[in-house]
């Protein structure tokens, strides 16, 4: 990385110590500083967070090159936005779009039509594994990821941390039910990354806010908003921005997103994802049944989603 030009963009774990259970003064008072200064920027407003985000394109592109970058481009409201940043900017990188098979229909038109009409290239990019394939041998996703993962490792009989346990104590009921966070990784993940290897574009620009978890918060509090890992580089051009600031944009804009958006879905990805399912009763099977009740149907009986939720006791209607 050249520090120079991403100097005040990105950070590594040596600096803040995040890993060390010795953190020096020093370090965590960067730690704070750098979460303050996160609520700062998010509380900015939406013209000056769009300085921020062009800033932060034009840095990654100067530094690792245009023929290196592409968007991640879900067809959801975040990287509407994004692309729509971009492409104002006079960048025609390439739009990916990582299709787990899952993604919503109109999304995925959504996805074709935008880049038709901006003139952008779009690569679709598919697993080589069906869904029901990863679920049938791992296991289904529900709760949360860490949720899953751990009860996972418990019934395969795998070592688990005690703090990780005590975490998710109130969840150990369901150990001896089939569940997994397997199926982001082969889904998703995985065919994203072999992409990566093959087209040699490794620098992702990705729509991802910090509003939306706590785990974002705090991939941006330790590293930044562009950021190197082993297998690329990670670009968060929007990682300020509010739902209100996403809203706001496109209604300056006059982007018309996709009819989810205007029928009760507040993100895309997977329509069954059954992480976060049991916050709230209108969770993604919910949804689906008042979006489109065939695909529900297909959910529910073909893909054995009806089963698993009445042993974890999540509504799906």
């Amino acid at each position: 990385m050249t520090e120079c030009s991403l100097s005040g963009f990105s950070l590594n774990d040596e600096k803040t110590g995040w890993n060390d259970p010795n953190k020096t003064e020093e370090q965590r008072a960067l730690l704070r500083s750098r979460g303050n200064l996160l609520n700062k920027r998010m509380r900015y407003s939406l013209d000056y967070k769009i300085i921020l985000a062009k800033t932060r394109i034009n840095a990654a592109i100067m530094t690792y090159g245009v023929n290196n970058c592409y968007v991640s481009f879900s067809g959801g409201k975040d990287s509407a936005v994004l692309s729509h940043l971009i492409l104002s900017m006079g960048y025609k990188l390439e739009h990916v779009f990582s299709n787990t098979r899952l993604e919503y229909p109109d999304c995925v038109r959504f996805a074709h039509e935008w880049c038709r009409k901006k003139g952008a290239k779009l690569t679709m990019v598919l697993p080589d594994i069906m869904p029901y394939e990863v679920w049938k041998r791992y296991g289904y996703p529900m709760f949360s990821k860490e949720i899953a993962n751990i009860l996972e490792r418990v019934r395969t009989h795998k070592t688990v941390n005690p703090k990780k346990l005590k975490r998710v104590k109130n969840f150990l009921k369901y150990k001896d039910v089939k569940i997994s966070e397997r199926c982001c990784y082969y889904l998703k993940k995985k065919p994203i990354m072999e992409w990566q290897k093959r087209s040699n574009k490794k620098v992702a620009i990705m729509g991802v806010r910090a509003e939306e978890s706590r785990v974002r918060r705090t991939v941006w509090v330790r590293k930044g908003c562009i950021y190197e890992t082993k297998d690329q580089v990670v670009v968060h051009p929007i990682i300020f921005l509010t739902e209100k600031d996403v809203w706001d944009y496109v209604k300056r804009f006059k982007i018309r997103l996709p009819n989810i958006y205007y029928n009760g879905v507040k993100r895309n990805g997977c329509y069954c994802c059954g992480f976060g399912c049991h916050l709230n009763d209108e969770n993604n099977f919910v949804k689906l049944k008042k979006l489109n009740p065939k695909l529900w149907e297909n959910v529910m009986n073909h893909w054995g989603f009806a089963k698993v939720c009445k042993q974890c006791g999540v509504k799906t209607e």
